[in-house]
């Protein structure tokens, strides 16, 4: 277990904050300050040194720090990667980019949201057939699902898990928390659900890109051997430099393999 994380983190301010209180009431009130404001200030100041690091490292899912086993990526040893797309099914451009991979004999991740499977059933089940991996991105992705309980979140998964498993059969086992962040509600509702946690080495923000030759300029100069890239099939630039991409990366000798190979973790149950 890495020695920083939520918990020994918590259990470290515990015994700091006990620590002052017992020293300023009872041991030596004399070597601290005495002042009502100035004892408030430590606390303050410690809890909300607290709070920024463990919301920071939220942000840093493969960190550990909430959630001890998290999949980025594979061997920095062979120029294997593995393309993942995110926020799928989309019903414009989904088809598209699976035409490029195709054509490419490329199998990717499609780590798709629970509530646009309704409708667009005949395009998960070309993404399964096809060959490309499928994981759970939540139900909703909502802006407010990191202030979700954990519970509630817990039930997202589980309902996506059930939608895709209505398509495919099959029963996946990799979750992609939405925005990335694992917060410890987030932790706790995959440990309740028993989902492998699969993140990324390389993020390409393609959703804010300025342009398409800057998204392919940065793929290009920062994907690295054992990287997952996290890209999305519902962003117009991706669908326009997917072929480009995959043409240039395999030029520069980067073979393309599907998730459960890179990180040699099943994908269903």
């Amino acid at each position: 277990m890495k020695r920083l994380n939520f918990r020994n983190l918590s259990a470290a301010v515990i015994l700091l904050l006990a620590a002052f209180t017992i020293i300023r009431m009872f041991v030596c009130p004399d070597c601290i300050p005495c002042y009502c404001h100035e004892a408030w200030a430590f606390y303050t100041g410690l809890v909300l040194a607290y709070l920024g690091v463990s919301v920071t490292m939220a942000f840093f899912p493969s960190s550990g720090f909430h959630y001890p086993i998290v999949y980025s990526g594979g061997s920095r040893n062979s120029k294997s990667i593995s393309l993942s797309f995110d926020d799928g099914p989309d019903a414009a451009l989904s088809p598209g980019i699976l035409d490029v991979l195709k054509k490419h004999k490329v199998r990717a991740g499609f780590f798709l949201i629970g509530k646009k499977i309704n409708g667009n059933e005949a395009l998960v089940k070309r993404i399964y057939e096809e060959g490309h991996i499928i994981g759970n991105h939540s139900y909703s992705h909502t802006n407010l699902w990191d202030l979700m309980s954990s519970d509630k979140m817990a039930s997202e998964i589980e309902n996506t898990v059930s939608e895709i498993k209505a398509v495919t059969e099959k029963t996946t086992l990799y979750f992609r928390p939405p925005f990335g962040v694992i917060n410890p509600m987030v932790a706790k509702a995959v440990k309740k659900t028993g989902m492998t946690v699969v993140t990324w080495r390389f993020r390409s923000y393609d959703t804010t890109a300025s342009s398409s030759e800057a998204l392919l300029g940065k793929a290009l100069k920062k994907v690295n051997p054992g990287d997952i890239l996290l890209f999305h099939d519902s962003c117009l630039l991706t669908a326009g430099i997917l072929e480009k991409l995959i043409v240039s990366l395999q030029e520069r000798g980067f073979a393309f393999v599907p998730l459960d190979e890179l990180i040699n973790l099943p994908a269903y149950e």
